[in-house]
C-alpha cells in the first residue's frame, strides 16, 4: 500500500483505535480528532498527530487523502435515554465532515449503522440520525461531488470493546456480568438475532477497501451468519436472568452481501474468552494463598 494521509474522526475509540493502529502499520499517516469522550486509547508513533476536540469544532489543515468520520454517539437505548444529544451530535459532527470533503476535495469512508437497514429509521433517535446522516452525504454528493462510501458495521466485538456502562454492546455487556459474578440480563426471550463481527475482519476487511481501486458506495463488513442473543448468552455458560424486552430494535441483522470473507466465529470467541476468564482467575486465587501463607511464614 503506498502512503497515504488519513484523517480518522472517533480514532481513540474501539473500531477507531484499531483502524488508526493498522494504518500506521502499514506506513501511512494519520490524523486523529476525538474528544475522547468514548475512548482513550492512543498510540505513540511518529505518523500520527491527535487533536483533542469535538469533530465540530475544528478545521484540519493539511494536505488528505480520505476521511474516516467514526465518531459518533452510539446504542439504540442510550439514544432512548438522550434523543437531543445522540442526534445533535451525529448530525452536527456528519455536517461538519462533509465541509472538511468539499474544501479538502477528499472522499468520506462513513461508519453507517446496519440498524438503518433492518428497522424504521424513526423508531429510535440513533438510527434516526443515522439515516438522516446518509441523506446528508447523498445531498453533498450531488450538490458538491464529495465522494462517500458507506461502511455498515454488524455488532462488532473483541479486544478493547467499549464499555458504555448499562448501554454497552451485547458481548461487552455479557463479559462484565461475568466478571462481577451477576446473572447475564436477556432482553425479552432473547431469540433476536445479530450479525456479529470480530473487529480484526472489520478492519481486514477496511484495509482491502482501501486496495480496490473501483470502490462499492454501500460496503457490508460482516459475515452473514446471524446468532440469537440467546445462544451467545448460553456461550458464556453463566447463569441468566430474562427481562422486559427494550423497543426499538430490529428482530435480526443479518450481512446479506458481505464485501469479504470473515474468520472469526463469535461462539468459538466466546468460549475461547471464558476459558482464559477462568484460568487468570485461578492463578489469581492461587497468588493470595502463596501472599497470605508467605507472611504468615
Amino acid at each position: 500500500m503506498s502512503t497515504h494521509n488519513f484523517i480518522v474522526t472517533g480514532g481513540c475509540g474501539f473500531i477507531g483505535g484499531h483502524l488508526t493502529e493498522a494504518l500506521l502499520l502499514h506506513e501511512q499517516k494519520v490524523t486523529v480528532v476525538d474528544d475522547m469522550r468514548s475512548g482513550e486509547y492512543k498510540i505513540p508513533h511518529k505518523n500520527v498527530r491527535y487533536i483533542h476536540k469535538d469533530v465540530a469544532e475544528i478545521f484540519p489543515t493539511g494536505q488528505y487523502d480520505a476521511i474516516f468520520h467514526l465518531a459518533a454517539t452510539p446504542r439504540v437505548r442510550m439514544s432512548h435515554k438522550s434523543p437531543y444529544h445522540t442526534i445533535k451530535n451525529n448530525l452536527d459532527s456528519t455536517l461538519t465532515v462533509c465541509e472538511w470533503a468539499r474544501k479538502l476535495r477528499v472522499p468520506i469512508f462513513f461508519a453507517a449503522s446496519s440498524s438503518t437497514k433492518f428497522s424504521d429509521p424513526k423508531s429510535n433517535p440513533y438510527t434516526y440520525s443515522k439515516s438522516v446522516s446518509e441523506e446528508i452525504l447523498d445531498l453533498y454528493n450531488r450538490l458538491y461531488r464529495v465522494n462517500y462510501h458507506m461502511l455498515y458495521f454488524y455488532n462488532v466485538y473483541g479486544p478493547r470493546e467499549a464499555d458504555y456502562g448499562e448501554y454497552s454492546t451485547v458481548i461487552r455487556s455479557f463479559k462484565k456480568c461475568v466478571e462481577s459474578g451477576v446473572p447475564l440480563r436477556v432482553f425479552g426471550s432473547g431469540k433476536k438475532e445479530r450479525d456479529f463481527t470480530h473487529i480484526y475482519d472489520v478492519i481486514d476487511g477496511i484495509l482491502q477497501l482501501l486496495q480496490h481501486k473501483r470502490k462499492p458506495r454501500d460496503v457490508h463488513l460482516g459475515g452473514g451468519k446471524p446468532v440469537s442473543i440467546l445462544d451467545v448468552a448460553k456461550a458464556f455458560d453463566h447463569p441468566l436472568v430474562h427481562e422486559f424486552d427494550k423497543p426499538g430494535e430490529a428482530e435480526m441483522t443479518r450481512c446479506d452481501s458481505p464485501f469479504y470473507d470473515t474468520e472469526y466465529d463469535v461462539i468459538k470467541y466466546i468460549k475461547d474468552w471464558k476459558e482464559e476468564f477462568l484460568r487468570e482467575t485461578i492463578q489469581e486465587e492461587l497468588k493470595k494463598v502463596d501472599d497470605k501463607h508467605a507472611k504468615t511464614v
